[in-house]
């Protein structure tokens, strides 16, 4: 079915912050959503737990059970991960791109299926390992600190009081508008992770002998949030296209 909505936004970065509940499980407490294109806050405010939190996480998610308290008593927060989703649906139709860092995790707490995605750490991941085909393990993925580290010079998740979802969607956003902007740059970086891998794969193997029987990589972590649905990843050029823009056209210069 098609999501009908009458403020959809060609696309829209994200980021979620997690606690911990029953079971091992966690739900949302965070959500950020920014517009794409245009830098615009669409949605920066906690989300209640609707179930006994076993773990704030405070040390990542910058939550405690004093602020989400606060946040509820004033009117700050979304009453249940459903209505922080609602509201987030309200900018979203088919034809929108989600982008995100590691965002599988971000869409199972939402419990979104969605067809049109672009996550940098899968991205620049596979930037680093071109010949691995998409039915493959990626022998590693990079966080977002790092990430914004190496190709934007720019610092994040510096607090002592946990990550800011905010400044992620942004780093997340600003990371994929380097990667459409400097394509060439893109690739002179991946090869030179890939040569500082391949210098400590010697070292890396023996590690993973010790700490896998088999040897054996995990699993590339796929978008698979609802039932067998599967997440397409667009690439760069092809989120472009999805955007409108003219080929060489730069939306970002003044």
């Amino acid at each position: 079915m098609r999501l009908q909505t009458m403020n959809n936004i060609s696309a829209i970065a994200i980021d979620c912050e997690m606690v911990e509940v029953r079971n091992g499980r966690q739900t949302l407490a965070f959500l950020s959503a920014i517009n794409f294109l245009t830098g615009e806050v669409l949605i920066s405010r906690y989300v209640h737990p609707d179930e006994d939190v076993i773990d704030w996480r405070h040390k990542f998610s910058g939550l405690t059970q004093s602020t989400m308290t606060s946040a509820v008593a004033s009117g700050a927060a979304f009453g249940s991960w459903r209505e922080a989703r609602d509201k987030l649906l309200e900018f979203i139709d088919n034809s929108t791109v989600l982008v995100g860092h590691s965002l599988n995790y971000d869409l199972e707490v939402l419990g979104i299926c969605h067809s049109k995605v672009v996550d940098s750490a899968i991205l620049t991941a596979e930037t680093v390992y071109p010949s691995i085909i998409s039915t493959k393990p990626l022998p590693r993925m990079w966080g977002l600190k790092t990430i914004a580290k190496d190709l934007l010079k720019l610092s994040i998740q510096n607090s002592n009081c946990g990550h800011d979802a905010l400044e992620d969607a942004f780093a997340a956003r600003d990371v994929l508008i380097w990667c459409i902007k400097n394509p060439e740059e893109l690739r002179v970086w991946a090869e030179n992770i890939r040569l500082q891998e391949k210098l400590k794969l010697p070292q890396n193997r023996t590690k993973l002998g010790k700490s896998r029987p088999n040897g054996k990589l995990p699993a590339r972590k796929t978008f698979q949030t609802c039932g067998s649905h599967d997440f397409d990843d667009i690439i760069l050029s092809e989120l472009a296209d999805e955007l409108g823009w003219p080929e060489g056209y730069d939306p970002w210069s003044g």
